[in-house]
């Protein structure tokens, strides 16, 4: 069988090393692979599966499933690392997690198994771009899965659902774990990394035992891993947000705000004196600018000696708004360096125990027993909360510490005859403000616990399986640190000393615990699944062999609770100076209202699959999978596939297959919620526009720009839609696997995956397009009755905008608000591309060698737009929109853009002889582009192709009455560092890792 082949080959070169390996690497006489359900089916020959063996696993000097699928051809970028997970906040899925993204597809489109069946997903999603805005996803995490214990990890490249149900769409990674293990093995490892003050330690104990003559076995297999955190300020590379030090000066970017990460929001703050919204009416000559707002700045800063600067107190000194300049010419705040608190990975503690106990009866049945439990707590620390887009909070007049306070305040810094402050004082309204005093903490708490109960046996001709699963994910995530709304303005409205003080620099006391909290959120998953199969591989007799089927059935539920802190689901509102309050304002700073979400589905299975050897030379596999969905309906899809052998060295194989991926639950069950971003107005900006373009060289050419406000905090709703159907895909592939000797394999497989109705939100950037396009269609007709798009949402328009609007031939609006996007059923997405793999293995008289490579290679990535989103692009090529419009992007050729690589292969020579073992291994990326940066000179940014290479070797040797293995290795031996890109951290961390070289060494000891 060609997956035993290309398992067993290196196995079988590197036997010497196996055998000391208390024979952990037993080559199976028959197995069954990933890609079929029928035990010894001759079509597992023509399977396109990627099979990796415990010994490549451990090559791979890996401590976690996220580093493993990082080392994985197909795997593409992990959308959940910590290091990318900062403007999530809360929102995001923190901690200790890997995702699961087979080719690229996108988080959700790869089925993960556990000994063959179904995972529970993370407790928790985060949201994940997909065609105009982002949505929410989820995933199995990797880290629940115990790479100590594992004896494979098959990767079926191909869509499977109408072998293994919803969300094959990409493919399939089936880990198997030991089982009936008999004996004692205890290990140990120590990490040292070169570059930073981290240090991994991991313990690890294998144990089983065999009994009742060898028909009842118990294995335990228990795992602790410890990570200590990883700080931005541990390499000057990380250590400031502004990474435009990195650039050389006549890059192109260099003189641009691109890599300037650090942020307006600081500790020093702008601030108003004069707003309707309160009443203030202030704009005192020498303090403020003639619309009364001035900008705080440190005492230490030169500026606090400007002619115009006044000082506040002994920390900070005042200036008119617009006299601040940075170094590099431009006028602005005080900017705030993100990555002064920042950690790019949390400290780690993590426990995996998997256990197992087969028995057979004296009937032949055997049953089965799979116990897991999963456990890891993270401490991270992020940069301090700064205020919301748009919520601005007020400075009484009589706060302590404002400096247009009343007259005879100990803080009042304008004379008291000032006739611009009165001597009651003037309310002050914040901007562009963060609560430096304190970093946000993040305490993450994981646990996933798994049982599996499971018989199997024989009933005349047919082979029988059933087994219970029941298994639970639970994610307590605890953000410390945090601001009330509520408690700050209870803060600010205090007259005495123990007021919250705005103007304290970081120097001096600010009052800020007055205003803590700490924010939870709490998320649970559930997988409860029963299934039932009957195989018979003699289903009856062909002139070329025996017909195989299987018939199975299968009900699972599935379900999930995100329980959201009561300062962020509305049990505790609070109403902003515009009078915003839940579910549109939430209660706490740099955080969103987000509502409590809940939803379960039951899904009924019925399945078929059979083989079928037409020929001595060619075999067929035939499956068709029926499930009804208790939400969201039923789907039927089918697969074929065939292998032929013309010659023994030669085998072609090829599939067809429908497969299909459920709406997720989120997306179907979510609550309302808001999300606030700064948004253009298109309506708006065509009245500009069309101004602008009719007035060129008046005296009026601004008139547009400066009466109608284009760019506005634009509040966006989002809620589950129980109209959704399943996202479906039609996959194809076709190669060969040649083998011109007996220790020489070649694989060359050609994929396609073509889905459809990928699920998405329209985006706020294409809903304001889209009205308009309709304004402009409609022109000036019955604009009393016209409702254009009515997804957004204005405000009021005023009368003074409407001649604008008029003269540009369009219904008027006002400043846009709001728009309501709801999941719907979008875009078509299609993937194209080649895999290779090249096994070759050869004993001699220096040892036993093996040679591996294996490499995934990406001809077409490319997205659809569907008809909304074709009709804005088509109106922009038609020149319909101005030349300032936006296109919608997303669209297209999307190959080698944002982490969409065109190779990623890896490869490994083994080495082993007697007591020794080497072995060295690559992992290469190619290049890919930052679509963000745009281009510049006729060039877009491109980060460059990185390539590690890992290398170790072994000892062994009795030890105290062991056999024990030293290992030392070095993983990233070159000292390679992730390329440069515009990031948090300077580097794009869902595809590159930036820690560079570090050491281990791994003791194994076996009685």
């Amino acid at each position: 069988m060609l997956m035993i082949l290309t398992v067993s080959v290196p196995r079988a070169l590197a036997q010497t090393q196996s055998e000391q390996d208390d024979a952990e690497d037993e080559v199976l006489d028959e197995v069954t692979v990933t890609g079929t359900q029928i035990k010894g089916a001759a079509i597992s020959d023509a399977l396109a599966v990627s099979v990796f063996g415990q010994q490549d696993v451990e090559a791979m000097g890996i401590s976690s499933g996220d580093e493993l699928l990082d080392y994985i051809p197909e795997q593409g970028q992990n959308f959940q690392t910590e290091a990318e997970s900062e403007a999530g906040g809360i929102n995001s899925v923190r901690g200790d997690i890997g995702a699961f993204n087979l080719r690229n597809m996108g988080t959700g489109n790869t089925l993960v198994l556990l000994n063959g069946r179904r995972m529970v997903q993370a407790a928790g999603y985060q949201t994940e771009l997909v065609g105009g805005s982002f949505v929410p996803v989820n995933t199995v995490n990797s880290n629940a899965i115990p790479t100590m214990g594992i004896e494979r990890v098959e990767v079926l490249r191909d869509g499977a659902s109408a072998i293994y149900g919803a969300d094959a769409v990409a493919g399939v990674v089936n880990t198997v774990l030991q089982t009936d293990y008999d004996g004692l093995t205890i290990g140990a490892r120590l990490d040292s990394y070169e570059n930073i003050p981290r240090d991994d330690q991991r313990v690890n104990i294998k144990w089983g035992h065999d009994f009742n003559q060898g028909r009842s076995n118990i294995s335990v297999f228990a795992d602790y891993y410890h990570r200590d955190r990883v700080r931005a300020q541990d390499d000057p590379r990380w250590a400031n947000a502004d990474q435009r030090w990195l650039l050389d000066e006549d890059n192109p970017w260099a003189s641009l705000t691109s890599f300037r990460n650090d942020s307006i929001n600081s500790g020093f703050g702008q601030f108003d004196a004069e707003d309707s919204r309160t009443g203030g009416n202030a704009d005192p000559a020498g303090f403020t600018d003639s619309g009364g707002e001035f900008e705080v700045v440190p005492m230490s800063d030169s500026y606090c000696q400007h002619a115009d600067a006044w000082q506040i107190n002994e920390a900070v000194c005042g200036l008119p708004d617009g006299v601040y300049t940075h170094d590099d010419g431009r006028v602005g705040n005080v900017r705030y360096n993100l990555n002064e608190d920042r950690d790019l990975a949390s400290e780690l503690d993590r426990y995996n125990v998997f256990a197992t106990f087969n028995h057979e009866f004296d009937s032949g049945t055997e049953a089965y027993t799979e116990l897991s439990w999963y456990s890891a707590k993270t401490h991270s620390t992020r940069s301090p909360a700064s205020t919301s887009t748009g919520v601005e909070f007020v400075i009484p007049a009589d706060n302590y510490y404002n400096p247009f306070g009343p007259c005879g305040s100990d803080n009042r810094v304008v004379p008291d005859d000032d006739p611009d402050v009165p001597c009651e004082g003037v309310p002050l309204i914040e901007d562009y403000y963060r609560f430096v005093e304190v970093p946000r903490i993040v305490d993450n708490d994981n646990t996933t616990w798994r049982f599996l109960q499971g018989f199997r046996g024989a009933w005349q001709d047919w082979d029988w399986d059933t087994a219970l699963v029941w298994s639970r994910a639970e994610r307590n995530d605890n953000n410390h640190n945090r601001v009330s709304y509520t408690l700050l303005q209870e803060a600010l409205e205090d007259t005495t000393p123990a007021a919250y003080n705005p103007f304290h620099g970081n120097v001096l006391p600010s009052n800020i615990e007055r205003a803590l909290v700490t924010v939870y959120r709490k998320n649970k998953t559930d997988l409860k699944m029963v299934d039932f199969k009957m195989t018979n591989a003699e289903l009856f007799d062909l002139p070329a062999g025996p017909v195989g089927i299987l018939l199975g059935a299968e009900y699972r539920e599935e379900s999930f609770v995100d329980d959201r802190d009561d300062r962020l689901d509305g049990t505790i509102q609070f109403t902003d100076v515009d009078g915003d309050t839940f579910p549109y304002v939430s209660d706490v700073a740099q955080s969103s209202p987000s509502s409590d979400s809940s939803g379960k589905r039951g899904v009924t299975s019925l399945f078929m699959e059979m083989a079928v050897p037409v020929f001595e030379s060619l075999d067929l596999q035939a499956a068709v999978r029926y499930e009804d969905l208790s939400d969201v309906g039923d789907t039927t899809v089918g697969k074929l596939s065939f292998g032929w052998r013309p010659i023994d060295q030669l085998l072609f194989r090829g599939s067809w297959s429908e497969a299909f991926r459920a709406p997720n639950l989120i997306t179907v069950n979510e609550g309302l919620v808001v999300r606030i971003n700064s948004r253009t107005n298109y309506v708006c900006q065509y009245a500009v526009d069309t101004w602008e373009a009719a007035h060129e060289g008046q005296p009026d050419f601004d008139a547009a720009q400066e009466e109608l406000n284009c760019f506005t905090g634009t509040q966006r709703q989002a809620q589950g839609a129980e109209n959704l159907i399943p996202e479906k895909s039609t996959n194809t592939s076709a190669g060969f696997v040649w083998q011109p000797t007996n220790n020489l394999t070649l694989t060359v497989d050609f994929w396609s995956i073509k889905k459809k109705d990928t699920i998405g939100l329209f985006g706020e950037t294409n809903h304001s397009l889209l009205d308009a396009l309709l304004r402009i269609e409609n022109g000036l007709n019955s604009c009393d009755t016209f409702g254009g798009n009515t997804a957004v949402g204005y405000l009021d328009v005023d009368a003074e905008d409407i001649p604008f609007y008029t003269a540009a031939g369009i219904c008027p609006a006002g400043e846009m608000a709001t728009i309501n996007d709801i999941y719907a059923n979008l875009d078509n997405r299609t993937v194209e591309g080649h895999d290779i793999g090249l096994f070759y293995g050869m004993d001699s008289a220096f040892g036993s060698w093996d040679l591996s490579l294996r490499g995934t290679f990406y001809d077409k990535y490319e997205q659809s737009a569907g008809p909304a989103t074709q009709e804005l692009i088509d109106a922009s090529a038609a020149g319909v929109f101005p030349e300032t419009f936006t296109t919608p992007t997303g669209f297209g050729d999307l190959l080698r853009q944002d982490g969409n690589q065109e190779t990623k292969f890896n490869a490994r020579l083994s080495w082993s002889k007697d007591a020794m073992a080497a072995r060295v291994s690559a992992y290469y990326l190619s290049d890919f582009y930052q679509s963000s940066l745009g281009t510049q000179d006729g060039q877009e940014w491109v980060i460059p192709s990185m390539t590690t290479y890992n290398t170790s070797f072994d000892y062994r040797t009795d030890l105290f009455g062991t056999n024990t293995r030293f290992r030392f290795g070095i993983n990233n031996l070159t000292n390679e560092r992730a390329p440069l890109a515009d990031r948090y951290f300077g580097y794009f961390a869902d595809a590159h890792r930036d820690y560079g070289r570090y050491y281990y060494v791994d003791v194994r000891m076996t009685l």
